[in-house]
């Protein structure tokens, strides 16, 4: 069994899609750290992904503009939790809800409180907040 398929297993086969509409390389780094399944960037900010160190992180890289068909989801903890139960394991946020997407703090409280084991490190999501906080300021 390879360390991917664990993970999936484990998961439930949840996919934790980070959306990220504005970064610098620090930001994204710390993306890396927190465990997401995916990060999806805006196109523009494709190049900032050379820069990162990807040692150990199974994190994959997306363009969000060729995931907006797919994320079509509603931005509420109604919907997501309407979406799992209809089993669903996808799901789009973003930090803060910059771009427009459901805030991830949000949707990891809402996991967390159902006992969904998300893998996610909170430390590294908590450093990763703090990332974008000072980015967007």
């Amino acid at each position: 069994m390879t360390k991917n398929s664990l993970y999936k297993m484990l998961n439930n086969n949840l996919q934790l899609i980070e959306c990220v509409t504005t970064a610098n390389k620090d930001y994204l780094q710390s993306l890396l750290a927190v465990g997401f399944y995916a990060i999806a960037l805006k196109s523009e900010l494709q190049e900032l992904t050379t820069q990162l160190d990807y040692s150990y992180s199974n994190t994959q890289i997306l363009l969000l503009d060729n995931e907006t068909s797919l994320i079509g989801q509603p931005l509420t903890l109604e919907a997501v939790a309407k979406n799992y139960q209809e089993g669903n394991r996808r799901f789009y946020s973003a930090i803060r809800g910059h771009g427009g997407y459901l805030p991830t703090e949000k949707l990891l409280t809402y996991l967390q409180a159902l006992k969904i084991n998300t893998s996610i490190n909170l430390l590294a999501f908590e450093s990763a907040y703090n990332q974008l906080l000072a980015l967007t300021q």
